[in-house]
């Protein structure tokens, strides 16, 4: 774990990394798992390395693609609420990124003369960077802290680290977390939280099928083909992490909704026989031609099926809010 600070002026931003080799197995253990699994699946978070967070941002101001725009409608329409409810005078942004709707929120606590902290977290660093000059020019006085890390290992790390601080979950992570990924996730997010903490968490609930379509399928194809783009940077990323020897020639990424399981799949088909080795976790795998594998699988809650779950955890629902256009919510917890 280190502390340091961008060369810059205005506020001191402190960084604190957390290193993949605190948890068990060096965080291999769970990328070796999902290439086990039949079919085949990549963990979501291999996908945002300093590249694929770019792309994703690009995709984002895709204008088919709502849940932005819808999670930014529910913030500025309630975000006072949500600031007056938490009264938190930090907030802690898991899964920062850019942290552009992270910002109507801290503008609401601000607003409220409650803002006195922000610390992001996110497994890529230089989008925290850019976002910490950003909210640094505009909060001068408010201290930023970027964690450099997983879930994993940045929830542990939050424990006793302060306290009414609002735990924000923004865009559609929740919803792209397997559900033991999502147990373990709920049970460290409760461990990390103190009597005084809120939890804001945000979800995609079930809508029309051709929405969400348009919505998954805007960025396929054309000049710019952003998602094709973002499913084979994943690959890249384990040839440049992993030692990896996949050939994005032969591996062809689709999007496929299953509305019976309502979940919308990032799949990469291989289009040929072909072996691909990790040596750096010890794994080859061996793909049909036609084989399927999922670098990204985005669950659709029911809004009463997601309150029952948290619950389970021990959080308690102090308010929800739903964006009517495109089903989006955000449930405010305790």
């Amino acid at each position: 774990m280190s502390a340091q600070s961008p060369g810059r002026p205005g506020p001191e931003v402190v960084e604190v990394a957390l290193a993949s080799e605190h948890r068990p197995g060096g965080g291999e253990d769970e990328l070796r798992a999902g290439l086990a699994e039949r079919p085949r699946r990549i963990p979501h978070r291999y996908g945002y390395d300093t590249v694929g967070s770019r792309l994703f941002e690009e995709i984002s101001r895709l204008p088919a693609y709502y849940p932005p725009r819808a999670e930014r409608t529910l913030l500025r329409d309630h975000g006072d609420e949500m600031a007056r409810l938490s009264g938190a005078a930090e907030l802690v942004d898991l899964g920062a990124g850019s942290a552009e709707k992270s910002e109507i929120l801290l503008a609401a606590m601000d607003a409220r003369g409650l803002l006195g902290a922000y610390t992001g977290i996110d497994v890529s660093l230089q989008p925290m960077r850019d976002a910490a000059r950003r909210l640094g020019a505009r909060w001068p006085t408010a201290r930023v802290t970027l964690v450099h890390g997983d879930f994993a290992t940045a929830l542990p790390w939050l424990r006793d680290r302060g306290t009414g601080r609002l735990m924000a979950m923004l865009g559609s992570t929740f919803g792209c977390l397997t559900p033991p990924e999502r147990s373990a996730f709920l049970r460290a997010l409760r461990a990390s939280c103190g009597p005084r903490d809120h939890v804001l968490l945000c979800a995609d609930l079930f809508q029309p099928v051709d929405t969400v379509r348009r919505a998954y399928t805007a960025g396929c194809a054309g000049e710019r083909p952003v998602r094709r783009l973002f499913a084979l940077n994943t690959l890249a990323h384990l040839n440049r992490e992993y030692g990896a020897d996949f050939d994005p020639a032969f591996f062809a990424p689709d999007v496929v909704y299953d509305v019976t399981r309502r979940q919308v799949r990032g799949e990469i088909r291989s289009t040929r026989r072909q072996r691909v080795t990790l040596p750096r976790i010890g794994t080859v795998l061996d793909f049909a031609e036609d084989e399927t594998f999922f670098h990204d699988v985005l669950h659709k809650f029911e809004l009463s099926e997601l309150v029952r779950e948290l619950e389970s955890f021990g959080f308690r629902c102090r308010g929800h809010w739903v964006e009517e256009e495109f089903q989006y919510a955000a449930l405010l917890l305790r």
